[in-house]
């Protein structure tokens, strides 16, 4: 899975860099996949593989499935104060002890953290995650969803940074 996610992140960075370069269009799939089409140059990133058309060839890049022999935790992790996941498609509730630090590294995620999260890292596209208590979050990637309910200590809001393209931060209501 890291391997897809690593070729997704080149494909992405591909994407951008030929929609700045000139007019095009970036479409983003209900299953996190993403295709770009710019000056007659193509970018697919989805089901495994990455394919990259220009006007004089192609090339597609077919990834390994690393996670095919695991169960549906895949290779997420939960060390002491640390949680980390990578697995997509996940629909989880997830306890925070206060000190914990999430890494969400993956697509199409809808992820439920109780408790206080200390710093919650989401990259990746297409994950919806709320959160009772957070202290930090950094967002980047695309499409993502953050609601958080409550800020650590005294702060009215959780320190936030987010880059990438259509990520979304809000206090749940």
């Amino acid at each position: 899975m890291l391997k897809n996610m690593r070729l997704a992140t080149v494909g992405l960075i591909l994407c951008f860099a030929m929609a700045a370069g000139a007019q095009g269009t970036v479409t983003i799939g209900k299953d996190g996949s993403v295709k770009v089409n710019s000056g007659g140059n193509r970018v697919n990133v989805g089901g495994g593989k990455v394919k990259v058309q220009t006007k004089d060839s192609t090339t597609t890049v077919q990834t390994e499935d690393e996670d095919e022999d695991e169960d549906e935790e895949g290779s997420d992790t939960v060390s002491g104060e640390k949680i980390s996941i990578t697995s997509a498609g996940l629909k989880k509730t997830i306890a925070c002890s206060g000190n914990t630090k999430v890494s969400i590294s993956s697509a199409s995620n809808e992820l439920t953290f109780t408790g206080d999260c200390a710093g919650v890292s989401v990259s990746g596209s297409l994950n919806k995650v709320t959160l009772d208590g957070v202290g930090k979050l950094s967002i980047s990637g695309t499409g993502n969803t953050v609601t958080w309910k409550r800020a650590l200590g005294d702060a009215k809001k959780p320190k936030v940074s987010v880059t990438g393209f259509d990520n979304k931060v809000s206090k749940a209501q």
